[in-house]
């Protein structure tokens, strides 16, 4: 089983903060997604995950392991359940598994002064997803600089439905 979390909007409705640490602890497997009509963001809803976790437990870096950021504990954790949730051969660079991947621009000043785990720390900490410049799905490459390859197709679309909608309210 893997517990699907979306932080943002579990907030917004004040429905609770999910046990993330001990069910962590214990081998519980969760992936995080966005539901949420206010915002749609990875960085946010992981920051917001362990900001709970922080807020309920009163410590710092709750979701942190011996030698691994709480930035990495929080990515990869939500990849793996991510992946098993969708029975998806995704959720790490490995051979056999999709490349299904995101850069990041590692010259923008949240970034710079950084390595290492340093670097998703202060995306998901620091920062927000504007500093996502690509993306790939199975690898391909969706999104280049970024903006996505069909953007001005989703985005025609999407106020075209918006105007539907209004129309009939």
């Amino acid at each position: 089983a893997v517990v699907g979390l979306c932080p943002i909007t579990e907030s917004s409705l004040g429905d609770g903060i999910f046990d993330g640490l001990a069910f962590h602890q214990n081998g519980g497997h969760w992936g995080v997604g966005s539901d949420s009509n206010i915002k749609i963001s990875l960085s946010e809803e992981l920051r917001t995950l362990e900001y709970s976790q922080r807020l309920r437990d009163r410590g710092r870096a709750m979701l942190a392991e011996p030698g691994l950021s709480t930035g990495r504990v929080l990515l990869e954790s939500s990849l793996a359940g991510g992946s098993r949730a969708l029975q998806r051969r995704s959720g790490a660079i490995e051979v056999g598994r999709y490349a299904d991947l995101f850069a990041l621009d590692i010259n923008h000043g949240n970034l710079v002064a950084v390595s290492d785990d340093g670097w998703l720390d202060a995306w998901i900490f620091a920062s927000d997803d504007s500093l996502v410049t690509d993306v790939w799905s199975a690898g391909r490459h969706l999104v280049k600089e970024g903006a996505h390859i069909h953007r001005q197709q989703i985005h025609a679309r999407y106020l075209e439905t918006m105007r539907a909608i209004t129309a009939v309210l």
